[in-house]
């Protein structure tokens, strides 16, 4: 699992790739959160490198969504897998964790595509 933040304050995007699972969910979670509580409120999840996401990844994105509404952001998806957002639908998770298509202006996290 890597991560790479590109951050415009109050807005980043966030690329994550690899499996996300219970191993890696902390340091995850403190990175989506320090980048928050650092001014990030808008964040995009860039999720097209992620090969796999279990239920403790699915908990990071959502704490991590609540906190930036909270802060008066928010969190978006950017290409998830046909997959994760069937899950995220079945769930009734697609309304926290909306899925967003890339743009070239500027980025409104929180916004589905």
């Amino acid at each position: 699992m890597t991560t790479t933040v590109v951050s415009s304050p109050p807005s980043a995007t966030v690329a994550l790739d690899g499996e996300i699972d219970i191993s890696n969910c902390p340091a995850i979670r403190r990175f989506l959160m320090a980048a928050i509580n650092g001014g990030n409120v808008h964040l995009a999840v860039d999720m097209s490198g992620v090969t796999f996401i279990d239920a403790s990844g699915i908990g990071v994105l959502v704490a991590a969504a609540n906190r930036a509404r909270a802060a008066g952001g928010g969190l978006s998806l950017l290409a998830p897998s046909r997959q994760m957002q069937r899950l995220l639908d079945i769930l009734h998770l697609d309304a926290i964790l909306p899925a967003a298509q890339r743009s070239a202006g500027p980025f409104v996290a929180g916004s589905a595509a």
